[in-house]
């Protein structure tokens, strides 16, 4: 507990401790694989609900056949689960997990029939979706497409594989690659060094900072606000420039490699970046206060009350599930280093219509994100950065991170060291059943509702 009135960048009282940090307590991370799993599939999977575990991701798998992979947060780790000969399991999970059913929408789509029936009337597409438009309003919304980031990873090696998920994808492809390594390591049982999850965690904090500054620029843009866009905006390009001065790119691209991070590292730079870092969190200080004054008019208001309650039931993820009322952060249900450096997790506000708790949301996560990143800075741990080799393995393994717009998994496989299946689940794509809340809107309206279900930031690209 800090020992004197240390506020964070949002002036909040900072609760990080003030001793060095004990990095033995960093955590590792628990799966557990069922396969061919026989016998009662209803009552295991009733029997699974009972005992609060959390449906977070479902895919094809490897052989074809559904796997369904939970998070169990009474032992604190994640359960993986496929029943043999290819039997599919959702149907059966959906009685006893909301969420199951918006995973049949996204394996499966929500129905051709349905869609067709409007293809002839004329559909305006719009950022993943389909806009049904009369007489200036939207009717009806359909959901367009699913990405499949996994398309280029098809027999591509192992050590190569992430690289051609960050090539021109931004921040996306940065938080892919870093759920694809976790993955990879997972299927070769590799004890990554806890140098390289420390400093794994300060670009993912640094990447959480430039998405919601891009976020926030949006909004205020969309609210008239252009002296708090203009803020944001500097204040990531300014972060954009110290990244690129230490890593040489303004997100760190081709630094992670299943094991760790590469041996030529430039650690030895890393307490430039955490001087000129400073820098960048007293200007944030400054504007804080004037993104959690943004106006709200009230018309945005009524319309995003519809979305209030309804994070668990459509497995929303993210600053909009917590901002809905709901949502769980993989930084907390597995640690590794955040608990280890002090982080206990962001406020979530609870007062407010839901833009509003966004606005204080995402900006409160700016500040937590900048104050763990200098709290590892200070005191970062030892080398090594990398381990060459796992401890054997299934060869089949799971990844998961808290990206800026939340949960981030992959699902591999490995053959003679080359990806023969990988599957990830998108949050943006999780959490666009939002969208149905413009239906009744006017066409001038969807651009800023649409913010609430979009990565700002997916675009950017350093």
């Amino acid at each position: 507990m800090a020992d004197k009135d240390e506020r964070t960048p949002n002036g909040q009282l900072d609760l990080l401790p003030t001793e060095g940090i004990d990095w033995s307590r960093t955590e590792t991370i628990r799966r557990v694989w069922l396969e061919d799993v026989g016998g009662d599939q209803t009552a295991r999977l009733e029997f699974l609900a009972d005992q609060g575990l959390r449906l977070i991701m479902a895919d094809l798998g490897p052989d074809g056949g559904e796997t369904l992979h939970f998070f169990n947060p009474r032992d604190g780790e994640t359960l993986h689960f496929r029943a043999g000969g290819g039997k599919s399991l959702l149907p059966e999970a959906s009685r006893n997990f909301l969420s199951a059913s918006r995973w049949i929408e996204l394996l499966y789509g929500e129905g051709e029939g349905k869609l067709g029936v409007c293809l002839s009337e004329g559909l305006l597409p719009r950022a993943g979706l389909l806009l049904q438009v009369e007489g200036g309003r939207i009717r009806r919304v359909f959901e367009a497409w699913r990405g499949f980031p996994q398309a280029v990873l098809g027999g591509a090696k192992a050590g190569q594989a992430g690289a051609l998920l960050e090539e021109g994808s931004g921040i996306d492809g940065m938080v892919l690659t870093l759920a694809l390594v976790q993955a990879m390591e997972d299927a070769r049982r590799m004890n990554v060094p806890v140098a390289a999850l420390a400093l794994r965690a300060v670009l993912l904090e640094s990447w959480r900072v430039q998405s919601h500054l891009a976020w926030l620029a949006g909004a205020a843009s969309g609210l008239g606000r252009k002296r708090v866009q203009e803020r944001c905006d500097g204040l990531r390009r300014d972060l954009e420039a110290v990244l690129r001065e230490w890593l040489d790119d303004p997100l760190g691209k081709g630094w992670m490699i299943p094991g760790g991070l590469r041996d030529d590292f430039p650690l030895e730079r890393a307490s430039g970046f955490r001087a000129q870092l400073a820098t960048v969190v007293e200007a944030w200080q400054e504007t804080s206060p004037r993104v959690a004054s943004l106006p709200v008019p009230g018309w945005m208001e009524r319309k995003l009350r519809r979305l209030g309650g309804e994070a668990e039931g459509s497995g929303w993820v993210g600053p909009l599930a917590r901002a809905a009322g709901s949502g769980t952060d993989v930084r907390i249900e597995e640690p590794l280093v955040y608990g280890a450096a002090g982080w206990e997790g962001s406020p979530v506000p609870r007062d407010g219509n839901i833009m509003r708790r966004m606005l204080a949301l995402r900006a409160g996560e700016v500040s937590s994100s900048l104050g763990v990143m200098q709290r590892i800075l200070d005191d970062p741990p030892a080398t090594p950065l990398v381990v060459k080799r796992g401890r054997g393995g299934r060869g089949e393994g799971f990844g998961r991170c808290e990206g800026p717009e939340g949960e981030t998994c992959c699902h591999v496989a490995l053959a003679k060291g080359r990806i023969s299946f990988a599957s990830f689940s998108l949050p943006r794509e999780i959490n666009r059943s939002a969208a149905r809340i413009l239906e009744g809107c006017r066409l001038d309206e969807v651009e800023i509702l649409s913010m609430f279900w979009q990565e700002a930031a997916a675009g950017m690209d350093g």
